[in-house]
This record gives C-alpha cells, structure tokens and sequence, in this order.
C-alpha cells in the first residue's frame, strides 16, 4: 500500500534506511537522531505546505515501511502567475523489496500529483531513466557547472584528499605552492583573475534578501517567490548546502551602496569554495563574479565552482572557467508547456536554494546539526554521534546526495 507520509512515520524511516546494511540492520544513533530531530521539518512541517503534494511511504502487510519517496512544495511562479512547485527527493526502497519495481510505483504516484512542476535536482543516472521513461525531462542547462582553479597543484592534491587517496598530500604541500608560483607565471590564462571590482561587501541578512531578490529575478520566466516563512526555514540550512565549512552570505554594493547582488558559498577542508548562490543583474553579473573569485583568492582558496546560470554562461567564460556536466541530472516533470519552455532556454531561475540544497540531512557537518539544535529542543541532535551511515552509504539510492568536488 502507498499513502502519505505523516509524521507517525518519522520513528519507522531510521529501521527502513538502516536495510541498507541489511534486512536486520539496527539504525545508528546518529542516523535516528538525525531522521528524528530534521525529518518533519524537511518533509512535513514545512512552509506552505499542500496536503495534495504529500511525501509518500509503501507500507507491507506487516504494517512496516518498506519504501519512501520525500516531496517538498515550493512557492513559484511562471511568467507572472503562480504554479504549484514541488521538490521530489529521498526515493529510498527496502532492498528486499526493490525487485518489485516499488521505487518505480512511488516516482509513478507522485509524478501523477496535481502539481505544475515536480523537478528532483540531483538526480543520478538510475534516477534519470526511470524518470524520462515516466514521462519526465531532463533539464539540461542545469546539469552544468563552473569552476575557476586559482591553484592547480594544490587543487589536484585538494581533489585527492577529498577522494581519500594519496595518505601523503600533506607532506607535497610545500612543493605544489611552489609549482602553483610558477605555473601562475606560466600559463595566465588559466588562472588569472580580472582586475579587482570597484565594488563594497556587508554580509547578506534574511532580510536583505527578501527586499532585493524579487529585482534581481525579475527578468526570468520561472522565478521562486520568498517570504518571511520561507526564508526562516531556509537559512538555518545554509550550512547543509555543501560538506563544508560556514555559508558565507555576502552582499556586493557600488561604492555609493547600491545593491549589485551577491554570493553565497561554503569553504571545504579542501579549500574548495563552493557556491550555492548567486545572484546578479545582467550588467552587474561581472562584478560580482569578479568579487567573489577575489575574495577567494584572498582566503586561499584552490578553486571555486558553482553551477551555471545559463543566462550569465558568457561571464563564466570571458573568466576562463571550466564547464563541465554534472555527474548528477537536473529532472523536471510538468504538463505546462510554459514551464517546460522556460528550462529549454534557460529562463528559469534555479539554484540550490530552490532545489535539494536545504534537504541535504545526510552532510554530517557537526556545524549544520548544531545550527538546528534550537529547532528541535525536545530531543536535541548530539553532533557527537558517529554512525555509518553517510554520503558514500546513500549513493547506492536512487537520488545520488554524494558530496563530490564540482556536482552540484
């Protein structure tokens, strides 16, 4: 049976998951508590949500879960008027019974939903198939992603160490600082950066962010719509967006203090910025851009990357950057076809705040977990908990949530 998913099932999800591992498998401490204390504010007590666009389990005979598919709303509109916007993630299937094509059944159910757009945004290959073949699209444009090395040797030696290979990376250090000198001498256009911006920073507030964005997105045809309830539940998440160190929300003025738009990124042990937003004007793209790369630069960074916005593709590229396609897919599903056009041309504003970003509860960052502490003061999440559940466990699931150097 498949029904929606309420919060009386949020104490079954940690057993369910935990088959992973093995039919009999027990549920870590640190994966209950993180299905317990984050679960109903991801999937159930979120901001506008629709009763007819639930999350959705499979129950067996026994009455116990043996499937999940988590179904997010979002607020939306399409060339001025509002659509019904849904986020479609965590499709997870008991082992046992994975051979009765349940995984498909619950994609089925819910891409059958009254909504104007389901999308799932980092979706893999397995993912990609069942998805098209049910009548769903890929959107292209953004699978795509951008990075600028600053550093060549110590990104490799970064990439390394983020791939748990090459026990010395810390020893060559010293020598790829040194190769990075010359080769920053020696090949320019690869690395260099354009001059610095005549441009200020103030960090970014929620509140900020409410007055200007609606300015910034007004050209695109598919564009979220933020208020103060969504914003709240959003930023607190910030730190789940990447594997990585604090979100950085920053704010790029003029020199007279008009709002140029602005980034918001995340610094990996690796040094590796990665950026979950940004937001610029057409002729104001550049500048912050050039902003962002400098202020990496200055913090050490090895490499930054994002991912594309197709409209600006062209500021990525006078910055030679690399572009590349994602290992993970960006699917869509609607029966608008004003919708659909929308992601064909690259007119729809979609970042990871809109997407999966803010849902990323397998990231065991003690720094995310601790910012939600006084969300859940009941049973509060001890960020001292270690299991093995993580991101290399949920890549064998059909939504890829893996934390890989340039995927999202």
């Amino acid at each position: 049976m498949i029904r929606p998913l309420t919060t009386d099932d949020i104490p079954q999800i940690p057993r369910l998951l935990a088959t992973e591992q093995g039919e009999h498998a027990e549920p870590t401490p640190h994966l209950r508590a993180v299905i317990e204390n984050l679960l109903p504010g991801l999937f159930v007590n979120t901001p506008h949500a629709d009763p007819e666009l639930p999350g959705l389990v499979s129950v067996g005979d026994d009455g116990q879960l043996t499937g999940m598919i988590g179904r997010i709303t979002r607020r939306m509109e399409c060339r001025g008027r509002p659509i019904r916007a849904a986020v479609a993630c965590e499709l997870f299937v008991n082992p046992a019974h994975r051979s009765k094509m349940l995984g498909v059944k619950l994609l089925k159910k819910v891409m059958a939903g009254p909504h104007d757009l389901l999308f799932s945004d980092i979706a893999n290959e397995t993912s990609r198939k069942i998805w098209t073949g049910l009548g769903g699209s890929v959107a292209s444009w953004y699978g795509l992603t951008w990075a600028k090395v600053l550093r060549p040797a110590q990104f490799a030696l970064s990439m390394l160490r983020e791939r748990r290979i090459g026990k010395l990376t810390g020893l060559a250090q010293p020598l790829a600082a040194l190769t990075d000198k010359v080769l920053c001498r020696a090949s320019r256009s690869l690395t260099q950066l354009a001059p610095l911006p005549n441009a200020e920073s103030e960090p970014l507030t929620p509140e900020r962010f409410l007055e200007l964005f609606p300015q910034f997105c007004a050209t695109d045809e598919l564009r979220p719509v933020y208020d103060r309830e969504t914003i709240d539940w959003i930023w607190p998440r910030l730190d789940f967006m990447y594997a990585a160190g604090p979100s950085e929300p920053v704010l790029v003025k003029s020199p007279r203090g008009e709002p140029l738009g602005w980034h918001i990124s995340q610094m990996t042990d690796g040094r590796i910025v990665r950026v979950s937003q940004i937001v610029a004007m057409p002729n104001t793209m550049e500048t912050v851009l050039d902003h962002l790369l400098h202020q990496a630069a200055e913090r050490g960074a090895v490499a930054v990357s994002g991912r594309i916005i197709p409209r600006f593709l062209q500021a990525f590229a006078d910055r030679n950057c690399l572009i590349r396609r994602r290992s993970t897919h960006t699917l869509i599903h609607s029966p608008d076809r004003e919708v659909l056009d929308s992601f064909v041309t690259g007119r729809a504003f979609l970042s990871l705040f809109e997407s999966e970003g803010p849902l990323q509860i397998w990231i065991k960052s003690p720094l995310a977990l601790e910012r939600l502490r006084s969300e859940n003061t009941s049973k509060p999440v001890d960020v001292r908990m270690v299991g093995p559940i993580s991101v290399e466990h949920k890549q064998s699931n059909f939504v890829n949530h893996a934390a890989r150097v340039f995927e999202r």
